[in-house]
């Protein structure tokens, strides 16, 4: 992929649209226990104990107390921005490990009337947890999602594709950022979106479907088809949020893309998830993905007794876990 001169404009003009105007550095917290000492906690956490020092202003690490709450510097930043695309602006988080890099980079895609920190925050989960080994990623809103002023309406694979490029030729600009090491990952019908940019863009060289859905049949019925055909829309209702005018040209697009087939023309490999108690998108089309591949080091991944949303709803994140370990672990490898 070339560093073109619209990339650096592009850029440019995302850094004057920043809605935060500055890279803000993410703290977590540790409360101190009996029996702790500063060494311990920042081995923990893979630090210097002097940085934990610095942070809170610790003059004597022998004087901790128990119940103090200690600020931990994680390795990563985040930066909220805009990202001009044609008629719209795409609110966008860059998450990016500490260091000169330059590093990977995966365009994280959401899914189905959520947004760009995914259903119970699992994107907010995510994007650190690649920080932490050294991957950056960019998570952005869909026309009509989140903090998207566009209207829903106009949603369509083009629409979200040329969103995902975007995002890409973004992030890709950064000095920090290997241009040539880009993956794509996408949530349910952020998957399908994952599919196609991969199979229409090769700078992606990794893909990652959580729940991946290649066909769409199940969001947009032939029955809401055909009202979309009267109306120019059919409205989708969510038991979580407003509804949603789906718009006629998603239909078409829905309907009259083999996903699969697009994503046959890319050479990257897949790690296809499922969990094996999701009732949205049935388990076999991670099977579906992944023979679609033209990679052999595409893979299967099921992990049991997970739901669409891989539990992350229920408190017990066992299954999310291990989603989030198998998502690092394959950009690790394939990145």
């Amino acid at each position: 992929m070339m560093r073109l001169t619209k990339r650096a404009l592009i850029a440019m003009v995302a850094l004057i649209l920043l809605l935060g105007g500055m890279l803000v550095a993410v703290n977590s917290e540790y409360t101190v226990k009996k029996g702790d000492t500063l060494w311990e906690i920042a081995k923990a956490y893979g630090l210097d104990w002097k940085e934990i020092a610095n942070l809170n202003c610790i003059t004597d690490e022998f004087t901790l107390q128990i119940g103090t709450v200690l600020k931990i510097p994680t390795s990563y930043t985040e930066q909220s921005l805009l990202i001009p695309n044609g008629d719209h602006n795409i609110p966008a988080i860059i998450c990016l490990p500490n260091g000169n890099g330059p590093f990977p980079i995966v365009v994280m895609l959401h899914g189905t009337g959520s947004d760009k920190n995914e259903a119970g925050g699992g994107y907010l989960i995510a994007a650190p947890a690649l920080a932490e080994a050294g991957i950056a990623s960019i998570r952005f809103d869909f026309i009509g999602n989140g903090e998207s002023n566009a209207d829903y309406i106009d949603y369509n694979f083009t629409t979200a594709l040329s969103d995902t490029n975007a995002a890409l030729e973004y992030a890709a600009g950064l000095d920090r950022i290997d241009e040539y090491r880009a993956g794509v990952m996408g949530w349910s019908q952020g998957g399908t979106i994952a599919l196609l940019a991969a199979g229409n863009n090769p700078a992606f060289k990794s893909v990652l479907c959580w729940a991946g859905a290649p066909d769409l049949s199940g969001v947009g019925s032939l029955e809401a088809y055909e009202i979309a055909k009267e109306k120019g829309y059919y409205e989708l209702n969510f038991d979580w949020r407003t509804p949603l005018k789906l718009g006629l040209q998603w239909f078409t697009e829905a309907y009259g893309t083999d996903v699969l087939q697009v994503f046959s023309n890319s050479s990257a490999p897949v790690l296809a998830i499922n969990g094996t108690e999701d009732t949205t998108v049935d388990p076999i089309n991670a099977r579906r993905i992944v023979d679609a591949s033209r990679n052999p080091e595409s893979r299967v991944l099921l992990i049991e007794g997970a739901d669409h949303t891989f539990n992350i709803f229920t408190g017990d994140m066992t299954a999310f876990n291990q989603l989030i370990e198998a998502t690092v672990d394959w950009f690790d490898k394939t990145l």
